[in-house]
Formats: C-alpha cells, sequence, structure tokens
C-alpha cells in the first residue's frame, strides 16, 4: 500500500482587484492500534489523511482530515506464560499473522501505537514485550501503557468526545475490561478528567478446577463476608459481588452518595462534581452488556458483571448513547486513530534521522543534561522575535553538554514559533549539527515524546506524547 498526494486550487475575491489563492494537500498514512490487554490482544488498521491548506498571506496548516479503518482482527485471547506474566512470542506471532492477513508489512505503517491495558500493564515483563512488540510492529508504532493514556484513548475510540461536542453536554466513557474500568469524561469535545478502578470482567475466573481472584476482590470479599469457591455453585454470592462493584462504578461517576473503597482505586477519583449528563459504554463487559450470554461463558463474572452495571444504570436513569460499532474495539480504535498529532506546519530541522522515539520530556532547561531529550519549554508564550532570540540562546547555554556527545538537539514547544527558533538556534549551532524545532505540541513533565518523519511535504512531524507507566 502507498500514500497518494491530491492538490486542487480555489480562487476568492478579497476586494476588487485582490485574489486569495488557497491550495490544499491530502497525504495518507496507514496506521496500527494494537491493544494487549487483561482479557484480549486485537488489532486495527486505519487509514489517515493529512490534509495541509495553504492560503495567500496564512501560515500553512497541517490537521489529520480523515480517519477510515480497513482492516480489524480477531480478538484473541491474551496468551500468558505460566508464571501469569505475557507470552510475548506469542503475542508477536498474533501479530504477524495478522498484519499478513490485512496484507501489509510494518514499513508499511506511519503511526499507530501498542498499549498495554489493564492488569497486563501491571506484569513483571510487560515494559520489556511493550518495546519489543512496538520494534516489530512499525517505526513508527509508539508504545504506550498508562490508566490516564488508556482512560483517555478508550474515550475517543467509543465517540464520547464528538458526542460531547455535537451535544453540548458533559459525556463520561465507562470501558469495563478484564482488569480495570476506565473512566474518562470529556465536554466540549475535550477530555477534562479520567480515573480508573479495578474492577473488571476477569478479576474472578476459572483457572484449570480452582477459582482464581485478584488480590483487591479478594479483601472485598472477605469485608463483605461473600462465599466465592466456585463459579456456578457460588452464583447468588457473584452476583452481590456484581451489584456491589456496578455500584461503585457509579459513586465514582457522582449517580450515587458513598465512598469508593480504597483497594479498588487504581490512581485516583474523578474529581468532585455533578454527574455526567450522558454515558457510553466500551470495553469487553460492555460488550456483554449488548446480548444475552450465559453467565459463566467464558469463565469469568464479565457476564455477570455487565448485568449488574446495565441494571445499575437504569436505576439511577442514566442517559446511555450507544455509539455503533463493537465496544470492545474502543480503546484499540483509540490507539491507532487518536494516538498520534501533527506539529505545527513551520518545523525546522537539519540532519535529523526519523524516527525518534522514547524522548523524556524536560521542561526547564536547567534540567537539560547529557542524555537524549526533548526540550519542551513551558513558560513560553506570545512569542516576539527577541524573545524567541533570547529562548535560542537560552536552550543553547543549557545544552552544552548534549552538544559535546554530539547528541541531536530536539526542541518542541506549544506556541507557534518553530521556524523563528529553529533559524535562531540553527545560527548558533556547529554546522550540519542535527536539530528538529516542532511547535504545536503541548507537553509536561513525565511524559515522552515519538517523532515520525516530516509530512505535508515536509511542514510538519507526527508525534505520539505519551506516558510509559507501569504498576507492579
Amino acid at each position: 500500500m502507498c500514500s497518494c498526494a491530491l492538490f486542487f486550487t480555489e480562487f476568492c475575491p478579497t476586494g476588487d482587484a485582490q485574489f486569495q489563492s488557497k491550495r490544499m494537500m491530502q497525504e495518507m498514512i496507514l496506521s496500527a492500534g494494537i491493544d494487549i490487554g487483561t482479557t484480549t490482544t486485537h488489532l486495527v488498521v486505519s487509514r489517515l489523511g493529512i490534509q495541509t491548506t495553504e492560503a495567500f498571506g496564512t501560515v500553512p496548516r497541517a490537521q489529520i482530515a480523515s480517519k477510515e479503518i480497513l482492516y480489524q482482527s480477531p480478538v484473541y485471547f491474551t496468551p500468558l506464560l505460566a508464571d501469569g506474566d505475557i507470552d510475548g512470542k506469542a503475542v508477536a506471532a498474533i501479530l504477524e499473522r495478522e498484519y499478513k492477513a490485512a496484507g501489509l508489512t510494518p514499513a508499511d505503517l506511519k503511526s499507530g501505537a501498542v498499549i498495554v491495558t489493564g492488569e497486563s500493564a501491571c506484569k513483571g515483563n510487560a515494559a520489556h514485550v511493550l518495546q519489543e512488540i512496538s520494534a516489530l510492529a512499525g517505526s513508527f508504532v509508539a508504545a504506550q501503557a498508562g490508566s490516564e493514556l488508556e482512560s483517555y484513548l478508550s474515550g475517543k475510540g467509543a465517540g464520547a468526545d464528538r458526542i460531547s461536542a455535537e451535544t453540548g453536554k458533559r459525556v463520561a466513557n465507562i470501558d469495563i475490561g478484564g482488569g480495570t474500568t476506565n473512566i474518562s469524561l470529556f465536554q466540549d469535545g475535550e477530555c477534562i478528567d479520567t480515573c480508573c478502578l479495578h474492577i473488571g470482567g476477569r478479576l474472578v475466573k476459572r483457572v484449570g478446577k480452582e477459582t482464581a481472584v485478584s488480590r483487591p476482590l479478594a479483601e472485598l470479599i472477605t469485608d463483605r463476608r461473600l462465599t466465592i469457591r466456585n463459579l456456578e455453585n457460588d452464583r447468588a454470592d457473584l452476583c452481590r459481588l456484581c451489584d456491589l462493584l456496578a455500584g461503585y462504578i457509579f459513586s465514582a461517576l457522582g449517580f450515587r452518595d458513598g465512598d469508593v473503597p480504597e483497594m479498588l482505586v487504581a490512581d485516583h477519583l474523578l474529581k468532585p462534581a455533578a454527574p455526567p449528563d450522558i454515558l457510553t459504554f466500551s470495553g469487553g463487559v460492555a460488550a456483554c452488556m449488548k446480548e444475552q450470554k450465559p453467565d459463566f461463558v467464558y469463565g469469568d463474572i464479565g457476564v455477570l458483571l455487565g448485568k449488574a452495571v446495565k441494571a445499575q444504570a437504569e436505576k439511577c436513569g442514566c442517559c446511555v448513547a450507544v455509539p455503533p460499532g463493537d465496544p470492545i474495539r474502543a480503546t484499540v480504535i483509540g490507539a491507532g486513530q487518536f494516538s498520534m498529532e501533527i506539529s505545527g506546519s513551520t518545523i525546522e530541522y537539519a540532519d535529523i534521522r526519523f524516527p525518534l522515539k522514547n524522548l523524556p520530556c524536560v521542561c526547564t532547561l536547567e534540567q537539560v543534561g547529557s542524555e537524549p531529550c526533548a526540550i519542551c519549554p513551558t513558560d513560553f508564550s506570545a512569542p516576539t522575535f527577541s524573545s524567541v532570540s533570547a529562548l535560542a540562546e537560552k536552550i543553547m547555554q543549557s545544552s552544552g553538554k548534549l552538544l559535546e556527545k554530539k547528541i541531536p538537539l530536539i526542541v518542541i514547544t506549544q506556541a507557534d514559533c518553530a521556524k523563528a527558533l529553529g533559524l535562531c538556534l540553527k545560527s548558533r549551532l556547529p554546522k550540519r549539527y542535527p536539530f528538529l524545532c516542532a511547535d504545536g505540541v503541548a507537553c509536561k513533565r513525565g511524559d515522552y515524546i515519538d517523532i515520525g518523519a516530516p509530512v505535508a511535504g515536509g511542514r510538519a512531524v507526527p508525534v505520539v506524547v505519551k506516558t510509559l507507566v507501569f504498576g507492579g
């Protein structure tokens, strides 16, 4: 598969004798989303259209203008080793098989993300497997983990952002998987809050002839004096447990009084606020909510938990929107279509070998050391020529150790000044020194950034701002 470009020109009168020319260029790239979850592993391949608009007297603007799913793999159970860690070789075999079925090679993919979700992120070898799979998946398929990111991507993949933008309402997406429940809250199309709970359909499951219970739920089961030794025989207590868990989800959303037990809070709760106006659901348990299934068809409590959540939503009188598509694929669609953004279209660079991956974002110049990083000054706004020149001088003064080791100088700003700042840096750097200056990207301390090869005729770069956080 290959990319293509389309060009056309419009002429619009802007007075008696002046005309404004506008040209749009569209470049198509392929993007993969790969989700290695507590219960399931699957991938989605999408085609993204990057459109650049140029007009007389304005700076060219690049943006992702279209998204189309080209291929969806079957949903596999996540392969595990005997000790419970992720079987990286088996995951790689799935990936290779599905790329072949899609008619792709890793070289065809110019964007995307491999994300480890739920309890899989707590496995001892999760970080290693994630990096290995990312390298196999494609040159610019980013490795990511972290509950906030998972919440954000699942909400975007489920369309909660779009519903909030179209309705003007506050919309929460509840992604209930095998190991965790990720909640993302959207207002006017933007994600304003997230949280993650240790609630999922595989936290009580059949293992051989035994029934395994996760540590957070084991404590809750003891506190509530429930008896759970066998799925079928202890169905009544399992229903009580699922009712409790569903209630805690709706307490976290603000629909019910009462605290969520600390043992069930994976990161933090939503900030205190009125309950959301509209709910959407995604994840494997949400798929169980859409259709009738035998209680223990998957050898876990997923179906019972789905029934309890659905009943709780009805009891609370919630407005539930049902987006089209398979709810189990929300996170993987989010990873493939929404993990990447496009920088501002006035970048400046020289002698850089792309892609650049896993660069820690350094947000204060005093913290620039001798290791590869992306310098992301967060206190720089409303640039003028004098302020841009002064910033370039400060960056040079702070980057002496990088220059001594000939490490590429990477500078990312949110303010629209990359071309001017890049030219100021270029005039101060040794001849043919590798550097990149890009703008229009917001980074914060603790983030990492991946930067792909230039797109839009070399005017912009695809970037992924991410976290690399694993449980333990």
